[in-house]
């Protein structure tokens, strides 16, 4: 077995190692007690720091590494001002226009979530629409059924928005109906696709993913979303990056280890504004609360970091296999 073979099973380990985590979080809370919040925070506070804030810090050597690979130039200087102009665009329609910049989130972060976790050898409408479809159901799988904590998210980053409530309520009232029909809609859509060779799943990740999501259903929800998003997505997103960089002959992608060490200085640049937002937060006397506060600062740097994955995916479909 080559060295790519042992970092590919790598990924693998990791990924089903966070599954065990999961069951024995839901273990304890089972059979000792409900999880202390300190745990819940730390632990989501954790899986930001290990995997969900630095698979986004490799964007500007993806980035480097695409142009390359195009016969375009590529300034990292212009690159950063994009990406950081992006953001504080954003952050600013999150001031002014809560409910829009929320919607825009629930969009992109489906999207993204699909993208990486449906694996498919080349681009079609059909795939598009079930990765879409996939990751709207993930995201609403976690949302729904950890209501009462969704619920005061939601009305503080929107602040009260009449439309998000009407939309919610209904959401809520309909849960078992909404999330049934797009179960069933997926695993049809998805056995369609597989069959016209138009996505590759493998039956054991796929497996991965499923245990992962059945056990966020019972975890309160910071546990649940880190678990999902740190302890799989972010897992997933590391692969298709070490698969395009060795693809491309970059020299960051040749171990799992450098590329993650190399992902911790824009990972460190990320904290600081976390950093700056937490100030900010308490500053305007906002009472104290990390969840809306902390899915706000992963949408704003969602948004720049979906751009370029979505480039990486769609012009090099050879990283998904």
């Amino acid at each position: 077995m080559n060295k790519a073979s042992n970092h590919h099973k790598s990924f693998t380990i990791i990924s089903w190692l966070n599954f065990a985590v999961g069951l024995s979080m839901l273990g304890w809370q089972s059979f000792v007690g409900p999880l202390a919040y300190s745990f819940q925070l730390g632990y989501f506070t954790l899986m930001l720091l290990l995997t969900g804030i630095p698979h986004g810090g490799l964007d500007h050597v993806i980035a480097r590494t695409t142009a390359i690979a195009f016969n375009r130039k590529f300034n990292m200087f212009i690159f950063l001002s994009r990406y950081i102009a992006i953001i504080g665009i954003y952050s600013v329609c999150w001031f002014f226009f809560p409910s829009i910049s929320l919607l825009i989130f629930l969009v992109i972060s489906a999207w993204h979530f699909g993208e990486t976790d449906i694996e498919c050898p080349k681009q079609k409408i059909l795939v598009s629409f079930c990765r879409f479809l996939w990751g709207s159901f993930v995201l609403l799988l976690i949302l729904l059924m950890h209501q009462t904590e969704t619920t005061e998210v939601l009305l503080r980053i929107s602040k009260n928005s009449t439309p998000v409530i009407v939309t919610w309520n209904f959401c809520k009232q309909n849960s078992a109906y909404i999330l049934t029909t797009l179960f069933i809609i997926n695993i049809s859509m998805l056995s369609i696709a597989r069959l016209q060779h138009q996505i590759e799943i493998t039956l054991a990740k796929f497996l991965n993913l499923l245990l992962i999501l059945i056990i966020s259903v019972f975890l309160p929800l910071l546990p649940a979303f880190a678990l999902y998003f740190g302890g799989w997505h972010a897992i997933r997103s590391f692969e298709l990056i070490y698969n395009y960089l060795n693809l491309k002959g970059s020299l960051v992608g040749r171990n799992p280890m450098r590329m993650w060490t190399k992902s911790l200085p824009m990972s460190a640049l990320a904290g600081l504004f976390f950093a700056a937002g937490f100030y900010l937060w308490n500053e305007n006397n906002i009472t104290w609360d990390p969840l809306p506060l902390s899915f706000i600062f992963l949408s704003i740097i969602t948004l720049p970091h979906l751009d370029v994955m979505d480039q990486m995916i769609r012009k090099n479909p050879e990283t998904n296999k």
